[in-house]
C-alpha cells in the first residue's frame, strides 16, 4: 500500500514537471516570437523614414527644376528692349542755324524771284553766309554728289527709314563723298551760292523726301520723329 502511494507522488511529480516544462517552453516561444515582431516593425518604420525623406528630396529636387524663377534679371532682355526703345524714334538736328527765308510750297505754285516764273519750292531756304558749316541732319549714307548749274553742289544723304536729304548751294570743297557714313551733326560741306535763287541771299535749300514724296523739313528739323 505504501508503494502505491510513493508512486503516485512520483507521478504527480513527473506530470508537475512536464507542465512546468510546458509552461516555459510556451513562455519562451511567445517571447521569441513578439520579439522578432518588434523588430520587424521597426525596420518597416526605418524603411518608411527613409521612403519618405527620399520623397521629399525628389519632390524638392523637381520644384527646383520645373518652377521657373521669376525674380532673376534677364540681362538679355533687358539688351533688347533698351535697344528697341531706342530705336522707335530719331532725332533731326539743323543743318544749319539762321533764319528761315522761304517756306516749303506744299505743291503749290510760288514766284522765283531768280528766273520770274511760278515753281513748286520743295524745300525750305535757311539764311546763312559763304563758307558757313553746313552739317548732317542724322546718321546717314552719302548717295550722291553732284554740281549742278542750278543748284550748286548737292549733297544728298539717305537717312534710313524712308528719309532722303538734298542739301543744295554748298561749295564745291565738299568734305564727304558717295559711300561715306555720316553722324548727326558732322560737317559735310561749307555754305556756298545757288543760281536759281541767287536772289535771294546767301543761303542753303534743303529738301526732305519721305518714301520719294516731298515733305516739309519743319516736321523733322528740331524734333524727335517715331519711326
Amino acid at each position: 500500500m505504501k508503494k502505491i502511494k510513493n508512486q503516485e507522488k512520483i507521478k504527480r511529480l513527473i506530470y508537475s514537471a512536464a507542465a512546468l516544462t510546458l509552461c516555459l517552453t510556451a513562455l519562451f516561444c511567445f517571447w521569441m516570437w513578439n520579439k522578432d515582431n518588434n523588430v520587424q516593425v521597426q525596420d518597416e518604420d526605418v524603411t518608411e523614414s527613409e521612403y519618405l525623406y527620399e520623397t521629399e528630396q525628389e519632390s524638392a529636387s523637381e520644384i527646383q527644376v520645373n518652377s521657373p524663377v521669376n525674380d532673376i534679371p534677364d540681362e538679355r532682355y533687358e539688351s533688347t528692349t533698351e535697344a528697341v526703345t531706342a530705336e522707335t524714334s530719331v532725332y533731326y538736328a539743323f543743318p544749319l542755324e539762321g533764319e528761315v527765308l522761304r517756306e516749303f510750297s506744299n505743291g503749290e505754285l510760288v514766284k522765283n524771284a531768280t528766273t520770274g516764273d511760278w515753281r513748286t519750292h520743295n524745300g525750305i531756304d535757311i539764311k546763312g553766309n559763304s563758307g558757313d558749316r553746313v552739317n548732317a541732319i542724322c546718321d546717314g549714307t552719302v548717295t550722291e554728289l553732284n554740281e549742278d548749274e542750278l543748284w550748286g553742289t548737292v549733297i544728298t544723304i539717305d537717312h534710313g527709314n524712308g528719309i532722303i536729304a538734298k542739301y543744295c548751294g554748298l561749295e564745291k570743297d565738299s568734305t564727304v563723298k558717295p559711300g561715306d557714313e555720316v553722324k548727326t551733326n558732322q560737317k559735310i560741306g561749307t555754305l556756298g551760292e545757288i543760281p536759281v535763287e541767287s536772289a535771294d541771299g546767301v543761303h542753303l535749300h534743303f529738301e526732305i523726301y519721305k518714301e520719294g514724296t516731298a515733305v516739309s523739313p519743319n516736321n523733322y528739323l528740331g524734333k524727335r520723329v517715331d519711326i
